[in-house]
C-alpha cells in the first residue's frame, strides 16, 4: 500500500459524511493540484462547522493529514481554533509548526494571552517556544509593554539562556495584560 492509500484508509475509519470524506481526499491528493486546491477551497467554504473534523484531522499519524487539516484551520481563522493551534505549535514536522504559527497571526492578536497561557505551562518545550517567538515577533507592535520586548527576546535565545525563564516572564506579562 501506498501513503496516499494508507491516507485514505485513515481517514475511512472516521466515518466523516461522504461528501466530506470525498473533499478530503482531495485535499490529501497534493500530486493533483486542481483537485487539492478545489478540495481545500470547499473545506474552507464550510467554515466553522468543518472545524472539528479537522481538529481530529490534525492529530493524524500522516504528516500529510496533518499539514491539510491545519492550512484550513489557517484560512478559516477563526478564534475558537486558538487552542488546538496552538497545540499544532509542539508537532514534530517544522511546516506543520510554522503553518500552525502563521494562523495564529492570521487570526491576530486575541491569539497572544492564549499563546502567553500556554508558555507558562509549557514554555520549556522548545517547538513551543519558537513558535511563540515567531507569533510574538509579528503581532506586537511599539506600544506594547517592555516585558513583551523582553519576552520576545529571551525566545529568541532561549537556548543560550535556558527555558526555565520563559514561563515567569511569560506570566509576568500576561499579568500585566490582564490587569
Amino acid at each position: 500500500m501506498n501513503i496516499i492509500e494508507n491516507e485514505k484508509e485513515e481517514l475511512s475509519h472516521y466515518r466523516f459524511p461522504k461528501n466530506i470524506t470525498s473533499s478530503l481526499y482531495g485535499l490529501i491528493d497534493v500530486n493533483n493540484y486542481e483537485k487539492h486546491l478545489k478540495a481545500r477551497k470547499s473545506l474552507v467554504e464550510k467554515g466553522e462547522k468543518i472545524l472539528p473534523v479537522m481538529y481530529k484531522l490534525m492529530n493524524s499519524d500522516h504528516k500529510t493529514i496533518r499539514k491539510e487539516a491545519v492550512k484550513v484551520v489557517e484560512l478559516i481563522a477563526d478564534k475558537s481554533s486558538i487552542p488546538e493551534i496552538i497545540n499544532a505549535l509542539k508537532d514534530r514536522e517544522s511546516d506543520i509548526r510554522w503553518i500552525a504559527a502563521e494562523a495564529l497571526i492570521r487570526i491576530g492578536r486575541s491569539s497572544i494571552n492564549p499563546l502567553l497561557e500556554a508558555l507558562v505551562a509549557d514554555g520549556k518545550s522548545s517547538y513551543l517556544r519558537q513558535g511563540a517567538h515567531h507569533v510574538l515577533s509579528r503581532l506586537t507592535n511599539e506600544k506594547d509593554s517592555d516585558r513583551m520586548k523582553q519576552l520576545i527576546r529571551i525566545l529568541r535565545n532561549s537556548q543560550m539562556e535556558g527555558p526555565e525563564s520563559i514561563p515567569v516572564y511569560a506570566a509576568i506579562v500576561l499579568n500585566r495584560n490582564l490587569s
